[in-house]
């Protein structure tokens, strides 16, 4: 039973199950049949009339501006941390705060450097997956 792979751009976006292909025997535009002993699955690549499954460098960079982007949303939410040790070291040059107060702060704000810095050195990590990120956990 022939199987079909709609395709859009050089990317597998569909594929028609093989038990409804009867119902559409008219290939439409951008639909290719898939040999049948080719094991192809959405996403994948279609280049110069054959068929290629995706490499993880492909994946990865297709993932890599997602995961880019929800990075530096959490650099953005975090914004506020920064700007009130801002705050609190004013503070504490005026004396309202005492040092153990500072310390206490200074001390979580240590965490939350760690956390930064985590998040910036994530595609440097070892077995870095930009389609399955591990995030760190932000410091309370």
């Amino acid at each position: 039973m022939p199987r079909f792979a709609e395709i859009e751009g050089n990317r597998v976006r569909y594929i028609l199950p093989p038990e409804l292909a009867d119902d559409y025997p008219v290939l439409v535009q951008n639909q290719v049949e898939i040999p049948l002993d080719a094991d192809i699955v959405q996403g994948d690549i279609y280049e110069a009339g054959k068929f290629r499954n995706i490499t993880t460098v492909e994946i990865q960079a297709q993932a890599r501006p997602t995961f880019d982007a929800q990075r530096n949303t959490l650099f953005a939410e975090t914004t506020w941390v920064r700007e009130r040790f801002g705050d609190y070291k004013e503070m504490y040059a005026l004396g309202l705060l005492t040092d153990t107060q500072i310390t206490t702060i200074k001390t979580k704000y240590k965490e939350w450097l760690t956390y930064w810095n985590t998040l910036r050195d994530m595609p440097a990590q070892l077995g870095f997956d930009a389609a399955a990120p591990q995030w760190p956990k932000q410091p309370e």
